[in-house]
């Protein structure tokens, strides 16, 4: 594939507007839309400024595009798998921090099931009277 079709693809998936990212990199509509097609080439600067824009209206559209550009794989990696290796290489203060957070997942996570069975419990309550 071309750049432009990558471009093209990239825009599409995240819904960015033709009109408004024309906006954003300083260019014309006609210019984007020509670019889009593959009729005509933009400078580097331009293509900065768009690359720029995409992530600007629909943040990781950038990412993606890079991705398709790269041909790496789109799906993420496991993130039990990601999650490992980031304990691996942290430090003490990095630990401490995650751990902190993990707290307050858990926390948060306990308190909601418990809001949910509270709710359930009621409910089906009654619904046996």
């Amino acid at each position: 594939m071309q750049i432009y079709q990558l471009f093209k693809q990239a825009m599409d998936r995240h819904g960015i507007q033709g009109k408004e990212l024309a906006a954003l990199a300083g260019i014309s509509q006609n210019h984007l839309s020509q670019f889009r097609s593959g009729q005509k080439w933009v400078s580097p600067e331009v293509f900065a400024a768009l690359l720029e824009g995409m992530d600007q209206l629909a943040p990781g559209s950038r990412r993606y595009f890079c991705q398709l550009l790269a041909e790496e794989p789109l799906a993420e990696r496991n993130a039990s798998k990601r999650l490992a290796e980031m304990i691996e290489a942290a430090d003490d203060d990095e630990m401490e921090a995650a751990l902190l957070a993990i707290g307050r997942k858990w926390k948060i996570t306990k308190q909601k099931s418990a809001i949910s069975d509270d709710y359930s419990t009621g409910f089906d309550s009654a619904i046996a009277v």
